[in-house]
């Protein structure tokens, strides 16, 4: 029976795949996000330049071979700090949402499972909820200090109450389902039915939510680090370089321009990404 049900299971998520494949949007999508991550990874070995390396003779050098995308006016490359700027928007993209899905996952079992838990954790993730997402942040990056941890703290805190949300709404579902109740029956822990049961049977929307809130994150963390509340210089964080590069927008659009560019393409791509993953994970659809 056990491998019955692992071989369904295999087969459950190669569908989802080929489901995904169908997609050309996603696929290409998905495609955009790996290289980026790749790009991030072996940053070192792919830009032409050190990302810190200050040129006082190549000071706002247009686009050309030596420079692709220009120097900025400390004479750095701007193509080589796009490529280093990759860590920090992916790292804090996937970052926060890996924190806030463990927390907001947790939280929604509970609350879900345990109805004497259900009323106080929602009402207090509802005080979060509540607050618009930019004063939110704000408040929590000035009251925790500038720097990456506690940006990457401020927005797992934001984006928690929205996994606690669908998590919740989804195990209360799953409760009254036959084999999760024949798990009672028998004796099972909580234990055991949370994590074979329910939980691997949750995953499908959690995995969509991710998804899609990653983009929604990045977006918010170059906000954030294009008023000076985000990530400091002298790091190549996108946001930040478009801040920098927004003084000498009339002459030197590229700047501004190119690292903003990367964030739509990124942003966009998750967001297609998703898209394909809610549609081949829908059972509706999978006919």
């Amino acid at each position: 029976m056990a491998k019955k049900r692992k071989e369904y299971g295999k087969s459950q998520w190669v569908m989802v795949w080929y489901k995904l494949c169908e997609n050309k949007f996603a696929l290409v999508s998905l495609c955009i996000v790996v290289l980026m991550i790749l790009m991030a990874i072996f940053a070192p070995l792919i830009a032409p330049y050190p990302f810190d390396e200050q040129n006082y003779e190549a000071v706002m050098v247009d686009p050309s071979l030596q420079h692709p995308f220009g120097t900025d006016q400390f004479g750095r490359d701007i193509l080589s700090r796009i490529i280093y700027g990759s860590r920090y928007t992916i790292f804090i993209g996937f970052g926060c949402m890996l924190c806030s899905g463990l927390a907001g996952v947790t939280l929604g079992i509970l609350a879900a499972y345990y109805p004497k838990l259900d009323n106080p954790i929602m009402r207090f993730l509802d005080v979060f909820g509540s607050i618009p997402d930019m004063p939110l942040l704000m408040c929590l990056i000035l009251i925790m200090g500038l720097n990456l941890r506690n940006l990457l703290i401020a927005l797992a805190i934001y984006y928690t109450p929205g996994f606690a949300r669908i998590t919740r709404s989804k195990v209360l579902s799953l409760r009254t389902e036959e084999y999760v109740e024949a798990s009672i029956a028998l004796g099972a822990s909580d234990r055991h039915i949370l994590i074979r049961h329910i939980l691997p049977n949750a995953m499908a929307p959690i995995i969509v939510r991710f998804t899609l809130s990653t983009g929604g994150s990045i977006l918010e963390a170059a906000a954030l680090s294009f008023i000076g509340m985000g990530i400091q210089a002298p790091a190549p964080e996108w946001g930040l370089m478009i801040s920098q590069g927004k003084q000498f927008l009339s002459s030197y659009w590229y700047m501004s321009i190119i690292p903003g560019v990367a964030i739509v393409i990124l942003t966009y791509a998750l967001n297609y990404m998703g898209d394909g993953l809610r549609d081949a994970l829908d059972p509706r659809l999978n006919h």
